[in-house]
C-alpha cells in the first residue's frame, strides 16, 4: 500500500468512525458524507469534555459502507469515498443488536452509551450499548458527534472502559468496561479518562451478539480491518446495523 493510499485510509478511518457513531445513535439513515474529523485530544489535560481521537485493538480500522457483494472470501463495501474491498480472513464473526437490559451488564464488561450534554451534571443517556468481549476496544477514545437536524448542537462519542455505577445540548457517546450496573449511572474509563453518564429509568439497552446471519446487499455496516498480503484489506469482524 503506498504512502497516499495510506493516507487516504487514515483520513478516511476518522470519518468512519465519526459516522458509525451516528448510526448506533440515530440508526441507519444516518449520512456519513462530509463529516468533520475530530480535534486531537491535549495529552496534558484530563477534563472530561477533553477530545480523544479514538483507536482500535490490534492495530485495526473501521470501514463504514453499505454491502454491495459477500461471499465467503470477499466484502465489496460501498463507502462515501470509493468501493472497497476486503478479504474475509479466518471465522467471519458477525454481531448484530438485540433488546437487553442493564441487568446484563457484568463487572468489568465492554459498553456503549449514547447521551445528551446535562449543564452542570453528569451526561444523561439516551441508549445503552453492551458489547461482547470480542469487541473490547472498538474505537476506543472520545471524539465530538457533528449535530443533527434535530440537535441544538454537536454531540460526543466516548469508547473505553467503564470504571463502576452508581446514583448518580448534544448528543454523546461513550464506550468502555463497566463493573457493575444499578440503573442510575454508569463510569466509563478510555485512554487514562473518565466519565459518568446519569442513565434514567427506561432507557433504550442493546445487545451486540454473535449471529449466523449474513448481512444482505445494501444493508449499512461496520468492518474491522487491516492490511494484508498484496496490500489488501483484511478483516473478519463485521458489526450490523
Amino acid at each position: 500500500m503506498n504512502t497516499h493510499f495510506k493516507s487516504k485510509l487514515k483520513s478516511r478511518s476518522g470519518l468512519l468512525a465519526m459516522a458509525l457513531a451516528l448510526v448506533l445513535a440515530n440508526g441507519c439513515g444516518s449520512n456519513e458524507s462530509n463529516l468533520p474529523v475530530a480535534t486531537p485530544a491535549d495529552s496534558s489535560a484530563k477534563s472530561a469534555d477533553e477530545i480523544v481521537p479514538p483507536t482500535n485493538p490490534s492495530g485495526f480500522t473501521g470501514a463504514l459502507g453499505h454491502v454491495s457483494k459477500l461471499s465467503d472470501t470477499l466484502l465489496e463495501l460501498a463507502t462515501s469515498d470509493k468501493p472497497l474491498f476486503i478479504k474475509l480472513t479466518g471465522s467471519l464473526r458477525i454481531y448484530a443488536p438485540s433488546p437487553s437490559s442493564l441487568s446484563n451488564i457484568k463487572g468489568s464488561a465492554y459498553i456503549g452509551v449514547i447521551s445528551k450534554k446535562q449543564s452542570g451534571q453528569p451526561d444523561q443517556a439516551l441508549k445503552v450499548l453492551i458489547l461482547p468481549e470480542d469487541l473490547r476496544g472498538l474505537n476506543e477514545g472520545s471524539f465530538m458527534l457533528p449535530a443533527d437536524k434535530d440537535a441544538e448542537s454537536a454531540g460526543r462519542m466516548t469508547n473505553g472502559s467503564a470504571a463502576d455505577a452508581g446514583d448518580g445540548g448534544g448528543s454523546r457517546m461513550s464506550n468502555g468496561s463497566v463493573s457493575g450496573a444499578d440503573g442510575t449511572s454508569l463510569t466509563l474509563q478510555f485512554q487514562g479518562h473518565s466519565r459518568t453518564v446519569n442513565v434514567p429509568a427506561g432507557t433504550p439497552v442493546v445487545e451486540y451478539k454473535l449471529t449466523d446471519k449474513k448481512p444482505n446487499p445494501g444493508d449499512k455496516i461496520f468492518v474491522l480491518v487491516k492490511k494484508g498480503d498484496h496490500d489488501m484489506l483484511a478483516g473478519y469482524k463485521i458489526v450490523c446495523f
